[in-house]
């Protein structure tokens, strides 16, 4: 159990410090350069981007209490999972219904992969700990 444990501590802070990332760069650069750097696709304004960037700032902070010890925090650790799945889901929906931009499915493959892999180990931390 304690690899698994340390591998989803690992994950998560990983996708922490990626979303802070991402958000740093929207508030403190330029957030166009970003949306060309990451192939996002032509988007009509940035202004969308402030705001998704200071939220994935606040629900990143939800996910590091579960990082820390997973089993205390048990609801944010399915809750980080979800926070992963469900954007990763609305991108590969909203650009196959033509909503979003191409370019989006990139960031629902980032999140999908991380939120899987969460949901991997997750799934391993708890059945270790049952057994």
């Amino acid at each position: 159990m304690p690899l698994y444990r340390a591998l989803f501590k690992g994950v998560v802070w990983f996708g922490v410090l990626a979303n802070f990332a991402f958000a740093a760069f929207v508030l403190f650069m330029d957030p166009a350069k970003l949306v060309s750097w990451l192939n996002l696709g032509t988007v009509p304004s940035t202004v969308w981007i402030y705001n998704y960037s200071i939220l994935l700032v606040i629900l990143s902070c939800f996910y590091i209490p579960a990082a820390h010890d997973p089993f205390r925090y048990r609801a944010n650790a399915w809750l980080l999972i979800v926070g992963r799945l469900v954007p990763a889901t609305s991108f590969f929906i909203g650009t196959c219904l033509g909503f979003m931009p191409k370019g989006f499915v990139t960031l629902g493959i980032g999140d999908g992969t991380v939120g899987l892999i969460e949901l991997f180990l997750l799934v391993k931390l708890i059945r270790a700990e049952k057994a």
